[in-house]
């Protein structure tokens, strides 16, 4: 074969190369457009097992509608990269429900109609430059009967919940029909007006965002704490906080709960989220009727304690010596997913939880029902007396004095069983007859109730699991912990409509780093003791200087003696020692937290570019081996 054969071969072969490549895409592409590879942790890019039947299951037309800017692609790439992933969504909700939704997209110019449709919805519009040009990118959702549900911008904020976001939404619009739920709180969760000084003037606060959750998904009726009956249509009873529940009210939930009614409770004996009086701390709560209702379900609330955990506890700033600091306060807590049941469905996909001073449960010695723990505390943990938590705590003395019990605390539990009344007595007194006719009064439970009960109530406030931001006059909430999808869980499993709990849980981005974590906890508690020492020295030393100079002026002599002058010297040249100390002490807190931080930084950086390195050299030289060397005759 010459030369201008081989050449013509080769050009050749790379014709069909090319052709096969493009027929390789294009088939690739017609037969394999769905499937996908997710590498990231959680697969927060492929659809749940659990939400794909919403998608299946939507009893009627929901058109969703998409407004974005191409100008806000050209001003903003990352908002270009978000809307082609709610494409993608979109477009994969639509295949699964076979046509049922409908997807629409509309790019709004200025003074189009298609932009006055976008501003009639409600969606928000974002400035792109100096000249008045806006953009928008928001969706507006209708269903056959007219409702609407309306996501005015997709903020970057919520990216990672977008799925989540998506699938509430038309799971609201196909199911107009919401299972119904009685409330029974003392806790301002409806907002209102915060008190001012003197009880005059005051703010108005919004409603607490557990509600709008609640309200996404279920119908919602207040009930009041002296409730002499519950209607037949409410499916889950929720009391939270029911500070000063009567005995009526408890006898009517207690006949409820044993007549096959379901119920969570939350029952906090140290709250600080309750409506307080010229901005003071909330009062102390009245639960002994709750209690007693606790008893009867085979728990006890203990009296005058607080659980506390070291390995969960949350940084706060606060005060020590004068001074502000940054200190961990085990009385609040963010519990991660060791501590929460894994095989239960109101907690198993949940990566974290945060409660404040939340009170500890024990099942009482003499129950037969089963009580299963929900979120627990790790063997880090202590009871605190509640005495110290009074007013502004100690948050410093409390890390410093910590000393864990090795046990693990109950915090929420679900109990089933065979219950006995909280009543065996019968009705109170005052409690009128039902309908004309005497009540029946059921001393045992006929089949297993369903409760569950959590020590805490703090957790539902906004603070402690929601972090906020204003775009635009647009209030944007991000979930910091789990708090409102462990009760929408829990609501959703004792109603029998777990719809969306796979997927409230994903998109958390707060992973600690458990190891850096751990390092500076430990240094940290070595630190503050030996503080304490150094800081308790110095105040003697001062004490000193301070008790001679006074003898000094007592005395009335305007001179200090030669004696005295060298014991200030002497005092003062070890108050600098002692400070000297002091800061290093404080500089070596850090010090194996940074040996750490530079040990990944040369792993990161150099580590694994060598590694890479060594392999390839390994590589050649074994290659090189195994080829025969070539011998010229």
């Amino acid at each position: 074969m010459t030369n201008i054969d081989k050449g013509r071969l080769a050009l050749l072969g790379i014709v069909v190369a090319a052709i096969l490549f493009l027929a390789v895409n294009t088939i690739s592409q017609t037969l394999f457009s769905a499937a996908r590879v997710d590498v990231t942790e959680g697969q927060v890019f492929t659809l749940t097992k659990e939400t794909i039947p919403v998608f299946q299951d939507i009893r009627e037309p929901v058109v969703v509608r998409i407004y974005f800017s191409q100008a806000l692609s050209e001003a903003s790439p990352r908002h270009g990269v978000y809307f082609q992933r709610v494409r993608d969504l979109l477009s994969q909700y639509s295949a699964l429900s076979s046509g049922m939704l409908q997807v629409q997209y509309f790019d709004p110019e200025p003074f189009s109609d298609v932009e006055d449709r976008a501003v009639g919805f409600g969606l928000q519009a974002v400035p792109l430059g100096d000249l008045g040009e806006v953009g928008y990118f928001g969706l507006a959702a209708t269903n056959s009967t007219d409702d609407q549900e309306v996501i005015a911008f997709f903020n970057l904020e919520r990216e990672a919940f977008i799925e989540y976001d998506l699938t509430k939404l038309v799971y609201t619009l196909s199911n107009p029909q919401q299972p119904k739920i009685g409330l029974i709180t003392s806790l301002p969760v409806d907002g209102g007006m915060t008190p001012g000084m003197g009880g005059m003037g005051g703010s108005p606060t919004p409603p607490w965002q557990i509600m709008d959750q609640m309200r996404d998904f279920f119908d919602v009726e207040r009930l009041d704490m002296a409730l002499e009956e519950i209607a037949e249509d409410i499916d889950v009873l929720v009391l939270a906080q029911p500070d000063g529940l009567t005995e009526i009210g408890a006898y009517t939930i207690d006949q409820w709960v044993l007549s096959g009614g379901k119920a969570i409770v939350f029952a906090d004996p140290n709250l600080e989220s309750g409506a307080a009086p010229q901005g003071g701390m909330p009062g102390p709560s009245d639960l002994a009727n709750t209690k007693a209702l606790l008893g009867a379900w085979g728990l006890t609330l203990e009296d005058d304690v607080i659980a506390a955990d070291m390995q969960a506890a949350v940084r706060v700033n606060t005060s020590a010596g004068g001074r502000p600091v940054i200190s961990d306060y085990p009385a609040w807590m963010n519990l991660q997913s060791s501590a929460l049941n894994k095989d239960d469905a109101i907690t198993g996909d949940l990566k974290n939880v945060t409660i404040a001073t939340a009170g500890v449960l024990t099942q009482t010695e003499a129950s037969t029902l089963d009580i299963r723990p929900l979120i627990q505390t790790s063997t880090d943990s202590m009871k605190i007396a509640s005495e110290k938590l009074i007013g502004l705590p100690d948050v410093v003395g409390l890390f410093r004095e910590f000393e864990p019990s090795g046990e693990r605390l109950l915090l929420g539990v679900r109990v089933s069983g065979l219950a006995k009344t909280a009543f065996p007595d019968g009705a109170p007194e005052g409690l009128p007859a039902k309908d004309g006719q005497d009540r029946v009064h059921i001393d045992e439970a006929a089949t297993p109730i369903q409760v569950i009960v959590v020590s805490d109530a703090d957790m539902l406030a906004d603070r402690f699991w929601v972090q906020e931001s204003n775009f635009f006059g647009q209030r944007m909430v991000v979930p910091t912990a789990d708090n409102a999808a462990f009760l929408i869980n829990a609501l959703e499993n004792l109603t029998g409509t777990p719809a969306l709990s796979a997927l409230r849980g994903r998109g958390q981005v707060s992973r600690p780093f458990t190891v850096v974590e751990d390092l500076r906890r430990d240094a940290e508690q070595q630190f503050r003791a030996k503080e304490t020492e150094l800081l308790g020295r110095l105040e003697t030393l001062q004490g000193d200087i301070s008790a001679i100079q006074v003898n000094q002026v007592g005395e009335g002599e305007g001179l200090i003696g030669e004696d005295d002058q060298r014991a200030i010297t002497n005092y003062r040249s070890k108050l600098l020692s002692t400070r000297k100390e002091l800061r290093e002490v404080q500089r070596s807190l850090r010090e194996n937290i940074d040996q750490l931080e530079g040990i990944l930084k040369f792993v990161n950086i150099a580590g694994i570019p060598i590694a890479f390195g060594g392999v390839m050299i390994c590589l050649g030289v074994w290659r090189r081996r195994r080829t025969p060397t070539k011998v010229s005759v």
